[in-house]
């Protein structure tokens, strides 16, 4: 893998492949910065480094090289020096490289470190948010488990209060039935006296018509007799128990609704 040296300049940070520019305080900038920050051309004012402020008087201070130069330039760029010079020259050159690559470690472990404290800030974080969400988790499973247990509790209240009320209803239905029992029996027993004097009347009445053949009430004249129908003619025939037809009507009334009672009655203390 190609390592390439980086611009100086933090806000920048470029990979370096073709030119920049050095300065003698061993630093390396591309050449869009260096035009920016006034590095590429000696000015009337002092030139300063932007990476460690040191002031840059001599003209050679800060100077553009090629980083990946040509054959032609590789074997004119020292030729004619002593030997002396060409090793000062290689010399720092290679201090030059070696402090670069250590000020790249340094900014690499600093970004390591950083980050590294991020991380740990965030999984702080998220430890905690998690730790609050498994506690709000838990509440929530005791509520919905003490909601749950109250629901049970008001179902079987719901279901005794159902019962209740069929009991209710059972009771009230066996209260209205033994009513209407009571009810009859006592409709019965005022239509059995209704009907006993009916025909304590109607007895009366015939012992009349016996002592008087001629069917008439003493104090009661001709003309007060009642038209004669079929069924009263049936009923005044002579030689029998003759009574009146209103008499007549108001027995079988009687009997017939003593009927009805009792059948009635009966059907109730079946549904019982």
């Amino acid at each position: 893998m190609d390592f390439y040296l980086r611009c100086n300049s933090l806000k920048c940070r470029a990979p370096l492949k073709e030119r920049a520019v050095v300065t003698t305080c061993s630093h390396i900038f591309c050449l869009h910065c260096a035009g920016s920050l006034g590095l590429s051309h000696p000015t009337a004012n002092e030139r300063a480094c932007p990476a460690c402020q040191a002031v840059l008087v001599n003209p050679d201070d800060a100077v553009a090289t090629a980083l990946n130069p040509t054959e032609d330039y590789k074997t004119s760029v020292l030729s004619g020096l002593d030997p002396n010079t060409i090793m000062e020259c290689a010399g720092r050159a290679l201090l030059f490289w070696t402090y670069q690559t250590t000020q790249e470690i340094f900014y690499q472990e600093f970004l390591a470190k950083t980050l590294t404290e991020k991380y740990t800030n965030l999984n702080t974080q998220m430890d905690k948010v998690v730790h609050n969400a498994n506690s709000e988790i838990s509440a929530l499973q005791a509520r919905i488990s003490d909601m749950e247990t109250a629901q049970d509790q008001l179902r079987k209240k719901n279901q005794e209060l159902v019962d209740m009320y069929r009991e209710k209803c059972k009771k009230f239905t066996q209260m209205t039935n033994l009513y209407n029992i009571l009810k009859s029996r006592a409709m019965r027993s005022q239509m059995q006296t209704a009907a006993t004097d009916t025909v304590s009347q109607a007895l009366d009445s015939l012992t009349a018509s016996r002592n008087h053949p001629t069917g008439l009430v003493p104090g009661h004249s001709e003309s007060s007799r009642p038209p004669h129908t079929p069924m009263s003619r049936q009923l005044n025939t002579p030689g029998a128990n003759t009574i009146s037809l209103a008499q007549y009507r108001n027995i079988e009334r009687v009997s017939w609704v003593s009927h009805a009672l009792q059948l009635e009655e009966q059907h109730y203390r079946m549904t019982v």
